[in-house]
C-alpha cells in the first residue's frame, strides 16, 4: 500500500507504528503537496493531521476531502481547535478518524487501513450529523468527535454530559436545536457504530462485542440493536450492507431534524 501522510512529526511515529512491512510512505510537505497526491492516483491513502492545518489549507483541499477515488484518514490529538477541523472535512464526505492517545490509536489505524476503501460505520454517521454538531459549543463538539471516532464511551447520558460540561437539560436542548434526536439517542448510535466492526467483520461472540463497545451485558445490545436498526445482532450482518447499517443508524439520529 502506497501512503501519503501530512503529518507532524509526533503522529507520523504513530502512523509509522502502525504499518506492516510492505507499505509505503511519502511525507508531504505541504497541502500543495497533499492536493497533488490525491490528484495523481498514485496513492491508496492519503493520511491527515488536521492539527497542521491552516484555513487557506482546508480550503486548498476541499477537492481531496471530498473525492472518494483517494480515501483520507485523519489522525489527530483531539482538542477543541482539532474538532472544529474535523467536523468541516467531515461534511465534505464520509472519512476515517483515528485519535491519538486514546486506547490504541496504532492498533485501530492498522485495521482502518487494511479496510481503506470501504469507510467505517462511525465515520458516515459522523459525516452525516457534522452540519448539525457544527452549531455546538467547542467542548460539546470535541465530545462529539470523540464519541465517533475511538474516544471512550460513558456508559450513561449524565456522563456525557459531564464531559461536554453541560447540565443535562442544555445538553438536550443543543440536540434539540441542532435536530439531533436526543442525548440519549446520540449515545446509543455512537455505541451501536462500533458494533458493526468486531461483530460484522472480525466475528467475535456477541459476549465480546458488547464487552468491547461498552455494553454492561449483552442483553443491552440485543435490545439497542432491535430498536435502532430492527433486528438482532445476529442477524444485522444478514439484513445490512455497512452503508445500508450506517444509513439507518444516521436516520435514527437525525430523526427530530428530518433529512
Amino acid at each position: 500500500m502506497r501512503i501519503a501522510a501530512f503529518l507532524d512529526a509526533r503522529t507520523a511515529r504513530v502512523l509509522s507504528h502502525s504499518l506492516a512491512a510492505g507499505h509505503v510512505v511519502e511525507r508531504l510537505e505541504d497541502a500543495a503537496d497533499a492536493e497533488r497526491a490525491v490528484r495523481s492516483g498514485r496513492f491508496d491513502a492519503l493520511v491527515v493531521d488536521p492539527g497542521v492545518l491552516t484555513d487557506s489549507d482546508l480550503d486548498f483541499l476541499s477537492f481531496a476531502f471530498a473525492q472518494r477515488a483517494t480515501p483520507v484518514l485523519l489522525l489527530a490529538e483531539l482538542s477543541a481547535g482539532s474538532a472544529r477541523i474535523m467536523l468541516r472535512i467531515a461534511e465534505l464526505g464520509v472519512h476515517e478518524i483515528v485519535l491519538v492517545g486514546e486506547g490504541d490509536p496504532a492498533g485501530l489505524l492498522a485495521r482502518r487501513l487494511a479496510a481503506v476503501r470501504e469507510h467505517s460505520v462511525p465515520a458516515q454517521v459522523l459525516s452525516r450529523a457534522a452540519g448539525r454538531v457544527r452549531l455546538f459549543p467547542d467542548r460539546l463538539q470535541t465530545t462529539l468527535v470523540s464519541l465517533f471516532g475511538n474516544g471512550e464511551l460513558p456508559r450513561w447520558v449524565n456522563g456525557l454530559a459531564r464531559r461536554s460540561g453541560l447540565p443535562r437539560r442544555s445538553l438536550d436542548r443543543w440536540m434539540a436545536r441542532a435536530g439531533l434526536d436526543g442525548a440519549a439517542c446520540l449515545l446509543e448510535v455512537a455505541r451501536m457504530s462500533r458494533v458493526w466492526e468486531p461483530l460484522v467483520e472480525q466475528r467475535f461472540p456477541l459476549r465480546t462485542v458488547a464487552e468491547q463497545c461498552g455494553y454492561p451485558n449483552p442483553r443491552l445490545l440485543i435490545a439497542h440493536a432491535r430498536r435502532l436498526v430492527r433486528v438482532a445482532p445476529d442477524e444485522i450482518r444478514d439484513h445490512y450492507t455497512r452503508r445500508e447499517f450506517s444509513e439507518r443508524l444516521s436516520e435514527q439520529l437525525l430523526a427530530a431534524g428530518g433529512r
